[in-house]
């Protein structure tokens, strides 16, 4: 149809004049098409001309020519762009409007020579008024019509694009009005100078308006509504405000004019839109480093507490190990009260939850190192709904929904039993009326993009519900810090969440809180899954050393090396009970300037990790080894061995006892390692 009515004016230059529109159409779907669909838009061209040029009468090997170099044209310019920009064409910025430029009016140029000398063959036309009406013409058409149906294309595709770009249909209405009124106005208002008007040239306001109000579409679209009212004019025989005296002048300042103000319209809209996204892009990345900056603060801070919490807890450790042992020891006198015994079991049970708040903290730490196993996180919260129910009153109504197929994660069973505990307690203690608290689990995939702090792949999710009071926003930033609680004095410690966030992190999960007051508190663990199913059967090891029967007992003389001197003490009475010969150190220092008079004497060293001196236990046993290559060594700490930086391999109740151990567990380990050495040689 657009080449159809551009044929009417050929009375005006000549069918090379007007016939613009379809190139330009065809260069944007070009631009927007995939490169498989290029043969298609070209066929369409050579179907669509032809058949045009024969309903106006103008099938002629002349139209054959000007279709050929057409669709060389069209060739030359889709080479040109996919060369040197991505397509398709936003035009988000002002190179995106450079580029189209530079690509169309070099293959313009280049079209324009064949296309004159066919005009100059066929109708003795002048050469180069014939390239340059060529080369204006589709030039006009690039700049108007191709980044209009490319635009018009991307808003489409975006509902909230076109929105924004006609938001309201009256302005739009007003400016097409406007536009048509101002035409007209303007094309046929009298002559001020001469043949020159200054009338046309305060359309220039309207499309100023335009570019301001609707972007790149009004801008564009003005000159489509200023084109279409001067070339109607043109068709009824009136003479134009522009200038000119013949028609065909008249059509190529037309075109100059149009061009000119639509060039001018679309790199204002365009640079305009280059700011804004910008300045969008900017405060996007401003609030991104805020919040990373946030996140880095509050990493920093919880390392700060980590690290604190992880020198407490060893240290308290030392205390725990001494009392342990002295309770073990006061068990053995005779004729004890039974008041005296009963308060001996409040003592224990005292130490015992001193225990379990140590090993907390060291979780939190991250200092308390992982025994991971295969295990499905259904059958976990299953078998430990029993236990569960016990700590909640009747007035709270606990209900299990766990997905069908398993969850199987490769994590520390313990750990995940007690983040699951320590979630209940929380819901437990936020309904102080009573109501329900819902333990649920899901299967849940994650893309790239979804939750920043996971990567992309399968979790499983555990949650729990309830509906109590919920957490204050005030609130929501403090919850992971260790010892934070809103809770009355002595009925919290603060590490609930703490030492849950810290399991959830050791495990390359998450931990998630989304809470309204007086609503209630959702809080999600999402740890990543690791196969479909368990294995058919999985070995159990034990590393505690309890089990040990003490049948390879030996008589042996065993150097304990322990700053702490009343853990010394101790160890000293529990192996001296059992029938060792004990000789104490209080570093690594010492035993190593005073060894020629422990070498001949000692069959094992029991050695804690962290001494004064500047010697640890790893470095001791190191230099040991060179001194005594037979000599075993059994190390002993407050700390997690995992978390040792030496590469010295320990394992509980192998060759390293926790702190705080039994003496059951103490003398195990010790007969593992004389009957280890005895075997040996």
């Amino acid at each position: 149809m657009t080449h159809a009515l551009s044929l009417q004016l050929i009375r005006y230059g000549g069918p090379l004049a007007p016939a613009w529109p379809p190139i330009a159409v065809a260069l944007a779907a070009l631009i927007w098409l995939p490169p498989s669909h290029r043969r298609l838009v070209f066929v369409g061209v050579i179907a669509l001309d032809t058949l045009s040029n024969t309903l106006q009468g103008y099938a002629s090997l002349r139209t054959v020519g000007y279709t050929c170099v057409t669709l060389s044209e069209l060739w030359i310019a889709d080479w040109m762009l996919r060369r040197v920009t991505p397509l398709p064409l936003k035009f988000a910025r002002l190179r995106d409007v450079a580029v189209l430029l530079s690509a169309t009016a070099v293959a313009t140029a280049i079209g324009s020579v064949p296309a004159a000398l066919i005009s100059r063959a066929a109708g003795g036309e002048a050469f180069l008024k014939s390239a340059t009406v060529w080369w204006i013409g589709d030039m006009l058409a690039y700049v108007i019509v191709t980044p209009l149906t490319l635009l018009l294309l991307a808003r489409n595709e975006s509902r909230t694009a076109h929105r924004r770009a006609f938001r309201w249909w009256r302005d739009a209405f007003a400016l097409s009005l406007l536009m048509i009124v101002g035409s007209l106005v303007a094309f046929r208002g009298d002559a001020l100078m001469g043949v020159l008007q200054a009338h046309p040239y305060m359309l220039s306001l309207l499309t100023l308006w335009a570019t301001l109000r609707f972007g790149q579409l009004g801008a564009l679209w003005s000159q489509i509504g200023i084109a279409s009212v001067g070339i109607s004019l043109l068709l009824n025989g009136e003479s134009l405000s522009l200038g000119g005296v013949t028609g065909g002048d008249a059509l190529v300042i037309l075109q100059v004019y149009i061009g000119v103000q639509a060039l001018i319209g679309l790199v204002l809209a365009t640079a305009l839109r280059e700011q804004r996204e910008t300045a969008e892009a900017n405060a996007h990345m401003l609030e991104a480093l805020s919040s990373s900056e946030q996140r880095l603060r509050q990493s920093q801070k919880m390392e700060a507490i980590g690290q604190l919490a992880g020198g407490v807890a060893h240290d308290f450790n030392n205390m725990l190990a001494a009392l342990l042992m002295q309770l073990d020891e006061l068990r053995l006198l005779k004729a004890m009260p039974r008041e005296a015994i009963e308060l001996l079991r409040d003592v224990e049970t005292s130490a015992q939850r001193a225990v379990r708040l140590t090993r907390q903290l060291l979780v939190f730490s991250r200092q308390q190192a992982m025994q991971p196993s295969l295990l499905d996180l259904n059958l976990l919260v299953r078998a430990h709904v029993r236990l569960l129910r016990r700590v909640v009153p009747t007035t709270h109504r606990l209900t299990v929904d766990t997905t069908d197929d398993a969850l199987v994660v490769s994590a520390d069973g313990g750990m995940i039993e007690q983040v699951l505990l320590n979630l209940v307690l929380n819901a437990r203690d936020a309904l102080a009326d009573g109501g329900p608290i819902m333990i649920r689990t899901e299967r849940r995939t994650v893309a790239a993009t979804d939750i920043a702090e996971l990567a992309a792949g399968t979790y499983a999710l555990l949650a729990v519900q309830d509906t109590g009071m919920g957490i204050a926003p005030d609130n929501m930033p403090r919850i992971f810090e260790p010892f934070f609680t809103t809770k009355p004095p002595g009925q919290g410690t603060g590490l609930g969440l703490a030492t849950a966030y810290g399991i959830a992190q050791q495990h390359q999960g998450l931990l998630r809180v989304a809470s309204t007051v007086g609503v209630g508190t959702t809080v999600e663990v999402w740890l990543p899954i690791v196969a479909d199913a368990l294995p058919d059967e999985s070995a159990q090891v034990d590393l505690s050393g309890a089990g040990d029967s003490g049948e390879h007992a030996v008589t042996a003389t065993v150097l304990v090396v322990e700053d702490d001197p009343t853990v010394s003490r101790l160890l000293q009475r529990v192996l001296e009970r059992d029938g060792y010969q004990v000789r104490a150190a209080a570093s690594g220092r010492e035993v190593l300037d005073q060894w020629n008079l422990y070498e001949l004497s000692v069959d094992l060293v029991i050695t804690d990790l962290v001494m004064p001196g500047g010697v640890s236990g790893t470095q001791l046993a190191a230099e040991l080894r060179r001194r005594a290559p037979s000599l075993p060594v059994v190390f002993t700490s407050g700390y997690d061995p995992e978390f040792d930086p030496s590469d010295e391999t320990m394992v509980p109740g192998e060759n390293f006892i926790p702190k705080p151990s039994k003496a059951e567990q103490i003398l195990a380990v010790v007969r593992r390692q004389l009957a280890s050495r005895t075997t040996a040689t």
